[in-house]
């Protein structure tokens, strides 16, 4: 990789990175939720989790996630729509924008990241010693499986093995999707990034290439009708890699900025 795309990819991380300033006045509004709610008896314990806790948050997307454990007044009547309910219930007294949005309950604010708290019920403790929660599906029609601190610890391996670069390829990735209407949720892009990239990290054009690869032969990657965005966006890559093996800086720079956008196109020289 020569060292013009590899200056612009890392000037376009830091453009689409969260300041030092920007996550902590986020985590401190997480904090200071968790503190409200373990002053009630409803929620048994209350954790930051997500991309901030991951370090794999991006500028203008990224809320904070909250894990709000619950326990359940009684198994036979908590349901996934109630204990949503319930958890708004207990928000709304101090938090009047709170609202229940999809299986969180959000709240907004005027400045900075929303804030994201998922109600949860504590289910079984997974081998490494983390809790699995029950959470509500996104319909709050079933329950799903949650795990957050083991996929907290995944990534963390991951980045300690690989270097900051498997967290920069995540963050980009991030941003072209949230840039498409999110073809690919973010908890995807950081499974099929770990799945990809096992004891090596090549250079950051060449990664982008490869998980674009992996991820259209993934369930994340599998679109209906003519249109597939990750295909479109594979072949984007490809041609910009083709162009940088070929010395032509310039192309490759034109197919990275159709792919990534302005905010790529603004560090470009």
């Amino acid at each position: 990789m020569n060292a013009t795309l590899e200056k612009i990819f890392e000037l376009f991380t830091q453009r689409i990175s969260l300041s030092q300033h920007e996550l902590d006045d986020a985590l401190e509004r997480a904090r200071e939720i968790c503190q409200f709610l373990s002053q009630g008896t409803a929620v048994q314990e209350c954790k930051i989790t997500g991309s901030m806790a991951r370090s794999t948050a991006i500028q203008g997307f990224s809320d904070v996630d909250i894990v709000a454990a619950l326990s359940p007044s009684s198994s036979a009547r908590t349901t996934p729509y109630s204990i949503a309910a319930r958890l708004l219930d207990t928000l709304r007294p101090r938090y009047r924008e709170a609202r229940i949005s999809e299986n969180t309950v959000r709240i907004s604010f005027t400045q900075g990241p929303d804030v994201d708290v998922i109600p949860a019920i504590p289910d079984t403790v997974n081998p490494n010693g983390g809790v699995i929660y029950k959470i509500p599906s996104p319909d709050r029609s079933r329950w799903n499986t949650y795990a957050p601190e083991e996929r907290n610890q995944r990534i963390n391996r991951k980045s300690a093995l690989l270097g900051n670069e498997f967290i920069h390829l995540i963050k980009i990735i991030k941003w072209w999707s949230k840039q498409h209407g999110q073809p690919i949720a973010s908890y995807e892009i950081e499974n099929i990034a770990s799945a990809t990239f096992s004891d090596r990290m090549p250079p950051i054009t060449r990664a982008i290439v490869e998980f674009f690869k992996d991820a259209e032969h993934s369930s994340a990657g599998r679109q209906e009708g003519d249109c597939n965005p990750i295909s479109e966006a594979r072949d984007i890559a490809n041609r910009a890699l083709h162009c940088e093996q070929q010395g032509d800086t310039r192309g490759a720079l034109d197919h990275w900025g159709s792919l990534l956008g302005d905010q790529f196109s603004s560090v470009v020289p």
